[in-house]
């Protein structure tokens, strides 16, 4: 499959050039060449923008219309309570997309923000584009839009394994949930977490002072082992 390079699509070409790898590994773009990328690319009018760690990408009660996609840092998905608690819904990565399923609600209003945990690049790119087929019904936006179903049902695991690691009634039982829980996702009793002390307690919607009393403890008494955020999670006697 040829590309014809047209002016729209060199601007492209010239912008995305240092992403191009990026972009490839992401979920979304799973089994789309990179030829076929750069015609979807400028097809979708994409653009990268960077944020500050602070800035707000998305914020709660925005409608959201774009796809966007973490190129470089990293990008805290969060709720203001009403009495103004943050609660950090999910943090994602490189290559993760930033709420997926908001902008495929279609104009309903987020519920959540999207917030710089640290610099971040981020493509954008125009959901209508995305999910409507065009009349070539091309073979790589078909696997684009079988890509977009696959992390929608991704991010529906996630969040039934955050409702189990907060439903728990205390704070031990909260943490060795979690705890347990990634020790499966890491298939091993040794893992490193994405989330520093204070993003783990509004993770998991407790007292910093309480959760770091209650992984002490659990240290002292052999259950867990700790440096920063490298966790080892022992047999449990």
């Amino acid at each position: 499959m040829s590309v014809v390079i047209t002016t729209k699509l060199k601007k492209v070409l010239k912008i995305m050039e240092k992403y191009l790898s990026k972009i490839l590994k992401s979920p979304l773009f799973f089994g789309i060449t990179e030829q076929e990328l750069l015609k979807m690319l400028s097809c979708f009018g994409a653009i990268v923008k960077k944020y500050e760690a602070g800035d707000m990408i998305i914020r709660q009660g925005d409608i959201v219309s774009k796809i966007y996609m973490i190129l470089e840092g990293s990008v805290n998905i969060e709720k203001d309570s009403y009495w103004g608690r943050r609660i950090i819904v999910q943090k994602l990565n490189e290559y993760d997309n930033i709420a997926l399923c908001l902008v495929a609600s279609r104009n309903t209003e987020s519920t959540v923000s999207a917030t710089c945990s640290k610099n971040a690049t981020i493509l954008a790119l125009n959901f209508n584009k995305c999910s409507t087929m065009c009349t070539n019904a091309c073979s790589h936006h078909v696997a684009l839009i079988q890509n977009m179903f696959k992390i929608l049902s991704r991010e529906n695991i996630e969040l039934l394994e955050k409702i189990e690691n907060i439903s728990q009634k205390s704070i031990r039982d909260k943490l060795l949930t979690y705890l347990s829980n990634e020790r499966l996702k890491h298939k091993s009793p040794n893992f490193e977490i994405n989330f520093n002390r204070q993003e783990l307690a509004d993770y998991l919607n407790i007292d910093r002072s309480a959760m770091s009393f209650e992984l002490s403890k659990l240290k002292n008494e052999g259950i867990i082992d700790f440096e920063k955020n490298r966790f080892e999670l022992h047999e449990l006697p």
